[in-house]
Formats: structure tokens, sequence, C-alpha cells
């Protein structure tokens, strides 16, 4: 009788020589999309990877084929739109975006949503731990389409942690350790203002043997910049000018024929003289028209032409 009890002790003794134990806590964590163009937000979704603040420790090596659960239940976000967490600006702008399990985000989930990780293994588990704080890591994707103003957006998430990990194995058998767990995530992101010439179309006064026979010609620009942008049009002649007039010069020879370019409401279009606009976040027509000065005097006959710049500057 003693020498079994004895026996089995020993085995007690060697197998508990390979105990594992599991230690589990959350903390805050940062994370930020960094400084993206208005126009990157309008054209597709931006996802990142953030730290959650959950993380789990082990005292050894040992993995045990037992079930380790995680749950999150996003608790809430600072400015939502119903379930839809927002990161908000100062201006009153806001970006929607949702938390995913994966980076591929096959599922989103918003404020109220509950995740869940399951692992067979201790070890299995502790490998999810790798987001760039060493915890639990969870996507952001922003929506797509939004027309946004330039200016630093922010939300600070709740998350509500429940976990159920096998931490002890004798015989084969778990002793669970159970416990809940509250993080925070502080999240940013820098709208940038961005500005686009899309269309800047040649100007064609066609033929006429005269200056005073030239019909003004209507053209116009499309620029496109970042909802509430400041921006000015800047048109820049590679001729020089002459006076108050911009200057075609001819193929041959150093002839030139004068003209200006004139806004939509009537003021020379200069090249010290630019236009200021403000930004809409989708195309903007800029209309100009274009005149031959009909008093100077006829130039020879020929081609003239003259190449105008656009800059815009925001």
């Amino acid at each position: 009788m003693h020498a079994i009890l004895r026996l089995l002790l020993a085995s007690l003794l060697l197998l508990s020589s390979g105990l594992s134990y599991a230690a589990c806590s959350a903390s805050s964590s940062t994370s930020t999309f960094g400084g993206i163009s208005a126009f990157t937000f309008a054209s597709s979704a931006q996802t990142i990877t953030t730290g959650s603040g959950f993380a789990c420790t082990s005292g050894s090596l040992v993995s045990l084929l037992a079930e380790n659960t995680v749950t999150a239940t996003i608790s809430s976000s600072q400015h939502p739109v119903g379930t839809s967490p927002q990161l908000y600006s100062a201006t009153g702008a806001s970006i929607p975006y949702s938390l995913c399990k994966d980076a591929a985000c096959g599922t989103t989930y918003n404020v109220g949503s509950t995740i869940t990780w399951t692992e067979r293994s201790l070890l299995g588990l502790l490998g999810l731990f790798n987001a760039p704080d060493s915890t639990l890591p969870l996507y952001l994707r922003s929506s797509a389409g939004i027309n946004i103003p330039a200016g630093v957006y922010t939300d600070t998430l709740l998350i509500n942690w429940h976990y159920s990990i096998c931490f002890l194995g004798v015989l084969g058998l778990c002793a669970y350790t159970t416990g809940d767990a509250t993080s925070t995530i502080t999240v940013t992101v820098t709208v940038i203002n961005d500005c686009y010439i899309d269309s800047a179309p040649d100007v064609e006064f066609a033929s006429a043997a005269l200056p005073s026979e030239f019909k003004t010609v209507s053209s116009a620009l499309s620029v496109r910049c970042t909802l509430n942008a400041s921006y000015s049009v800047n048109l820049a002649s590679a001729t020089p000018t002459s006076g108050d007039w911009r200057q075609m010069v001819s193929t041959t020879g150093n002839n030139y024929l004068q003209y200006q370019l004139y806004q939509a409401g009537g003021t020379a279009w200069t090249s010290t003289n630019n236009l200021s606009q403000t930004g809409s976040g989708t195309s903007q027509t800029i209309n100009y028209t274009a005149t031959i000065n009909p008093t100077q005097a006829s130039p020879p006959a020929g081609t003239y032409s003259d190449v105008v710049t656009v800059t815009v500057t925001y």
C-alpha cells in the first residue's frame, strides 16, 4: 500500500514539473493612420494595424490541447454615429471606420459587436499577440468615398475583454483561469490638403487677316482641391509680356501677337494676378476667355503661339 502511494506521488511531481500558467492584462494603446491626402480617403478604404492593449503571458512553454478563448466587446466610441465609430475633427467633420479581426477585413465590427479568438493551445493563443506593442492586434478600416477637409481627426475606443484560458495541466486536465479587463485605443489621422489639375486644354484662335478680326475664345480649366482648402491659380507665359498684354511669338522670326486671358468676372488674368478659390473636394470648372488685342499693329502672316504654365498653389 505504501509503495503504491509513493509511485503516484512521484508521477504527480513529474507531471507538475511542466505546469503552464497564464496571466492576462489590458492597458491603453495608441494608433495612427499617419498623414494621408484627403483624396486618398475619397478614393479607397484605408486599413491599419493597431495594438488592442490586451496581452497574456505564460510561465512555461508547455502547450496543452485545450480550448483557450478571448472575447472583445467594442463598448464605446468617443464620436459614434449610430453604431459606427467615427474619427472626428475640431471642424465638425468625421471619418467613419470599423474594426476587423484580420487584415483582409472579411468581417467588420462596430460599437456593440463582439470579436472572439479561439485557440486549441496556449502557445497558439500567445502567438496571436503580434501587434507592434506585443498585444493582440486589431485592424481599423476607414470608409471609402468620403469627401473631407484637412485636419487632425481622433477617436477613443473602449474595449471590454473576457478570457478563459487553460493554465494548469495535471494528468492531461485543465484548470481554467478566467477574467475581465478593459483597454482603450486612441486613434488619430492627419488629413492633408491636396490639389490636382484635371484639365487644361489648349486655346485655339483659328485664323484671321487682321488682329481686330479674331473672335474671343471661351475656355476652362478643371481643378480639384480638398474640401475647404484655399488655393490660387497662376498662369505664367513663356513669352515676355508687352505692357498689359501677353504675347504670342511667331514660329519664324521675332514677330509678336498680343493677347490676354480674362477671369470670369472680366479681370485680366496676368501672371501677377492670381485667381483665388476654395476647394470643394471635387473637380471645379474655372472659366476664362482669351482675346487678341484688336488695336495692335498687324504683324506679318504666320503661326503664333505662347506656352502658358498653370500653377495651383495650396
